[in-house]
């Protein structure tokens, strides 16, 4: 807006017939304009690059409404800003997450030691299991090989062996 009016103005001050173009210069008598030549084509290119800068100039004037706006979503996007830092106190959170990530981290090696620990305790227990079973599986054949010999010890009628002879 401000740039429009000072524009306007800068025009009008260097060209005074800019406005009214209907205006014509003093006419002596003889029907003759007294306007010098290097006068009228100076007008003649002033009007004729007024004509060129119109689109410029509202190309400018659209260029400066999106900036305003531009201008006050960053102002709002500040403000916002403000706002959340005020209501969070950053720097507090900022140093209660890393106290926080500090514990994760020790609860994670804690967890891997105690995962190492159950799969070592696993190990030992199904070795002590297979062990187990390796002795009960003994101790069932030493029993067998036990009744097996006592099975021979036992007396046997004469009559129930055959004779050697035979």
């Amino acid at each position: 807006m401000i740039s429009e009016t000072m524009t306007s103005q800068a025009v009008k001050e260097r060209n005074p017939h800019q406005g009214n173009l209907n205006t014509a210069p003093a006419v002596n008598g003889s029907g003759k304009c007294d306007v010098p030549p290097s006068l009228a084509a100076l007008t003649a290119v002033i009007c004729e690059h007024q004509n060129k800068l119109k689109p410029i100039e509202a190309k400018l004037k659209e260029l400066l409404q999106h900036q305003q706006v531009l201008a006050e979503g960053l102002h709002g996007e500040n403000d916002r800003f403000k706002e959340v830092e005020a209501t969070f106190n950053l720097p507090a959170l900022f140093a209660e997450v890393s106290i926080y990530s500090q514990k994760l981290i020790r609860l994670k090696a804690e967890m891997n030691s105690i995962s190492e620990r159950t799969t070592r305790i696993k190990r030992r227990a199904i070795r002590l299991q297979q062990q187990q079973q390796q002795k009960a599986l003994n101790q069932e054949q030493a029993r067998a090989e036990q009744a097996e010999r006592e099975k021979h010890l036992i007396a046997k009628p004469a009559w129930a062996s055959p004779p050697d002879g035979q």
